[in-house]
């Protein structure tokens, strides 16, 4: 090793204590949690867990760390800044490359080989070279040389430029699978797979083959973005972006080869799509592949039409973004995938091109020649890896297209990470903004949560769960934060644990708390724990009886829905109102015996509700409650004012009301009495007229009576207790009655409703009698307003000799009454100047100014026309104009034309133009 590499590898492991450039903090999360997060003093790069031992490595711009799975640091080891220059070629001499400067170090690999429990870096800094590194100790330095030339350059130098690699077997050997951008400085190896071990005399990180490797022909045809790498059975697959300069086109591909393919005869790349009605998401962000749960599963064959969900089928999901070129504006989405599917389309399309179909379709990479022809009808089948005489790093434009199951406008979608949790699929999304958005995926795609882990800073591609898959690292700009993939301990009841709709939750009925399936004892037992996402909780469905009178409490019979697997052992507790009695179990159905006291029945109600609460063992945990009522027929005699009868028999209880006892009571098989909903029987008097009386006047009211056999006999009195009113019921034809109303007084307001009850020496019968006191002098001070009333209040403008004028009712004015008023007054404007173009509206106020805007006959002001404003008009009290247009400054008194009675501001009141 150079003194050089010696000095670039300067190695140290330090306690967090001892840190000064990066610590491991906590946050407030929620009001019971905290979120713990590590920060370095550099950008991050990637993050990998080793599910093994829950450590985390993390590859940082100029350092590598060792970080416990509480986000402790373990060790720290520098990697740069270092001098370099990314056209000079390693080892880096000064007197050889003279344009070298310190140059920082971006992680670009950062891969686990647990099968020699070594760790492979790879970084920007000399072409992109590799180290492997010990996993328990990353200060060791396993493997490193600088001095191989271009067959070592494995990454790509450009830190712009994305690298993902993958470590699987092959031969019983482990290599490296690499996909990189081409960068400007690179050596245009756009994907290889690389040697870890020495063999056949060939370094570690030289290619596998000399043919082991997709190389661009020339650097303008176009670039690539890598997105992720993966393997599935014997395939490996790659995802890139590539954006084409001639013509311009952004596309999403994915490429196939297989493992033991050490010449990429088998090398296929298609389209990969992404696609609404507005058009194609043309850039992939972050893809994750997995098996997913069985809800998943069978909705994806169904789409596919068939109904085998294999359970070897995986799913690939893909997140997206597009530009709109009109206005600029940014979408994002999730697509998923078949691999199935994926597979399939790859083999109809090799099979298409070796048998010269659709041939416009298909390429070959960096050439302009079409690649296909005959090779007979089984040629993809029988060469199902290519071979030298198929054509070879083929690519098709026909690829697989889906429709986005998430949409997001504003915002990228940066990362996904998959899981799955008692059969069903959740997918953790990063996004551009900051946040982590949590989405169940089924038949349908439901996001259930959105939290904020740093406002505004992108969350990085690398989103990994921990081994016991309970935590998820998130990666920022500058942190990791270690976030709960579920907090179902936070839902303090069952409404509140499924209404979050969470997959990882359910209501654990027994031991009364919200927690992952795992975590509920009896939860294999059916309805003992109740999914979050089915929104179900255990709920009284139906009571029998539904209700019953306070005055005969019984024994009542409770339906739950969903109902636990309960057995006659169980303990469970009807707490009823105030007292607790152990509750009985019969074939599904919970018996509770009626509380010991009944409360009171509040005032003004026919009933009091109880509420019931079903428990369950010595804990008394919450099981389902119910409020029950318990009416009171006594009660409900009293809810409609001055009519008893009615009150009892059409309310909704079991009442009926006894007319001989004048009660009302529970109902009974007796027969002469008015039953519930029998209402319209009950003895009454209704039908007032007149309906409305006036103030300070005796009038007759006349009214009727039905359903009155009983009371033939009887007299009646009519009564007010308002007003302290009580006068005799006059009989006239059957069923036709009368009363003198006495000469009631009332100033507050205009009118007044007036409620008349009816009795006997003994008891109140039902009155339907209302009837409406109305006062002519209420807010009616002058001629036009009192001339303005309703006609039906019978109001005149009173004028008698010796006394003020009044608005009064007809028959209490002794003199003939006016139907003309007397000339109107202006006592007040609004405003009192004005510009001399006019414009402004002027507010004239005053007195018999009018019964109706129609009486507005002409309005001048300062001798010019003021123009008439009928919205703004209000009886006899306002007048609205524009005035008009002035050419020199003058002051002037308003006048009005009402109906040819003319009326004159006075000399106090004037309108000036100025």
């Amino acid at each position: 090793m150079s003194a050089q590499a010696q000095g670039y590898y300067v190695e140290m492991a330090l306690w967090i204590w001892t840190l000064s450039i990066l610590s491991c903090f906590c946050i407030t999360f929620s009001r019971s949690e905290e979120l713990k997060f590590f920060q370095s003093a550099t950008e991050l790069n990637h993050l990998t867990v080793d599910n093994d031992t829950g450590i985390i490595y993390l590859g940082v711009v100029n350092a590598l760390y060792q970080l416990t799975e509480n986000l402790v640091v373990r060790i720290h080891v520098e990697t740069g800044p270092r001098k370099d220059n990314k056209k000079c070629t390693p080892p880096i001499e000064e007197n050889q490359c003279k344009e070298a400067v310190l140059t920082d170090n971006y992680n670009k690999l950062l891969l686990l080989n647990k099968e020699n429990k070594t760790i492979v870096v790879c970084g920007s800094l000399f072409k992109g070279i590799c180290a492997t590194r010990d996993l328990e100790n990353i200060t060791k330095v396993t493997h490193y040389v600088e001095t191989s030339g271009e067959k070592s350059f494995v990454a790509s130098n450009d830190e712009n430029v994305s690298t993902v690699g993958l470590i699987t077997s092959l031969d019983n050997d482990q290599v490296l699978f690499v996909g990189k951008g081409n960068g400007p400085n690179d050596n245009g190896i756009i994907i290889s797979t690389r040697q870890l071990h020495e063999k056949d005399g060939k370094d570690i990180f030289e290619m596998y083959s000399d043919s082991a490797a997709v190389k661009s022909a020339y650097h303008s045809s176009s670039t690539q973005q890598f997105v992720t790498v993966f393997e599935d059975k014997n395939y490996v697959y790659f995802i890139f972006n590539q954006q084409e300069k001639q013509p311009v086109n952004n596309r999403t591909l994915i490429a196939r080869l297989c493992k033991d393919d050490a010449h990429y005869y088998s090398y296929f790349e298609m389209d990969l799509g992404c696609k609404d009605e507005d058009g194609s998401y043309d850039h992939c962000h972050s893809a994750y592949v997995t098996t997913p749960g069985e809800e998943l599963a069978k909705s994806m064959a169904q789409q596919r039409q068939t109904t085998d969900s294999a359970s070897d089928d995986k799913v690939l999901v893909a997140l997206f973004s597009k530009v709109n070129k009109d206005n600029g504006s940014l979408k994002s989405a999730m697509c998923v995938f078949s691999l199935r599917h994926i597979n399939e389309k790859m083999e109809k399309n090799r099979d298409d091109c070796y048998t010269n179909k659709n041939t416009s379709m298909f390429y070959k990479l960096f050439a302009v020649e079409n690649p296909c022809g005959p090779h007979g009808q089984n040629a993809s089948k029988n060469f199902p890896c290519g071979s030298e005489h198929l054509p070879y790093l083929l690519g098709s434009k026909n690829g697989v297209i889906e429709k986005p199951v998430l949409q997001k406008e504003g915002m990228n979608l940066t990362a996904v990470t998959v899981t799955v949790e008692n059969g069903h699929t959740v997918a953790f999304l990063g996004t551009s903004d900051g946040k982590i958005l949590k989405v169940f995926l089924s038949s349908t795609v439901t996001e259930y949560s959105s939290l904020t882990i740093e406002l505004n800073k992108p969350i990085k591609n690398d989103l990994v769960l921990d081994k016991t898959q309970e935590y998820l690292y998130v990666m920022t700009t500058d942190k990791v934060h270690r976030l709960p993939v579920q907090q179902c301990h936070k839902y303090s009841d069952c409404e509140k644990c499924t209404q979050a709709q969470d997959p990882y939750c359910g209501w654990c009925v027994r031991e009364g708390r919200c927690t992952k399936r795992a975590d509920c004892e009896m939860a294999d037992k059916e309805n003992d724990w109740l999914w979050s996402p089915s929104g179900t909780c255990m709920t009284i469905i139906s009571a029998d009886p539904q209700n019953m009178s306070r005055r005969a409490p019984a024994r009542v019979k409770l339906t739950v829905s969903p109902l636990p697997t309960l057995s006659a052992s169980d303990k469970l507790w009807c707490t009823f109102g105030e007292t607790s009695h152990r509750a009985q179990l019969n074939e599904g159905v919970i018996i509770c015996d009626p509380p010991d006291m009944i409360p009171p029945t509040p005032k003004g109600q026919d009933h009091v509700s109880v509420p019931l609460q079903l428990t369950f063992g010595e804990n008394k945990i919450f099981f389902a409650s119910h409020t029950y009522p318990f009416y009171d027929c006594e009660e409900a005699m009293n809810l409609y004012e001055n009519q008893p009868c009615y009150s009892c028999a059409s309310n909704r209880w079991n009442c009926q009301w006894d007319w001989k006892n004048h009660i009302c009571e529970e109902s009974s098989s007796a027969q002469d009495v008015i039953k519930q909903n029998m209402e319209e029987e009950c003895p009454q008097f209704l039908n007032p007229n007149p309906s409305i009386i006036p103030m300070e006047y005796r009038t007759t009211v006349h009214f009727e009576g039905r359903h009155l056999t009983y009371y033939q006999d009887e007299k009646f009195v009519v009564g007010n207790s308002q007003f302290e009113f009580e006068a005799p019921v006059e009989v006239a034809d059957e069923g036709k009655f009368s009363f003198m109303s006495k000469e009631f007084s009332y100033s507050a307001n205009e009118t007044l409703k007036l409620n008349l009850s009816i009795r006997t020496e003994k008891v109140k019968i039902d009155s339907k009698l209302m009837v409406t006191l109305y006062n002519c002098s209420y807010g009616r001070s002058d001629c036009s307003l009192c001339l303005a009333a309703h006609e039906d209040y019978k109001c005149v403008w009173c004028e008698e000799d010796g006394k003020p004028s009044k608005c009064v009712y007809e028959k209490l004015c002794r003199a003939p009454p006016t139907n003309t008023c007397p000339h109107p007054e202006i006592t007040r404007i609004e405003p009192k100047t004005g510009p001399l173009d006019g414009g402004i509206l002027l507010t004239i106020m005053g007195s018999n100014l009018g019964i109706k805007a129609e009486d507005v006959k002409n309005i001048t002001v300062a001798e010019k026309e003021c123009v008439f404003k009928e919205e703004f008009y209000s009886v006899s009290t306002r007048i609205v104009c524009q005035v008009g247009e002035m050419k020199v400054p003058k002051q002037g008194q308003i006048e009005v034309n009402i109906n040819g009675k003319l009326g004159k501001s006075p000399s106090d009141v004037q309108f000036t133009y100025q």
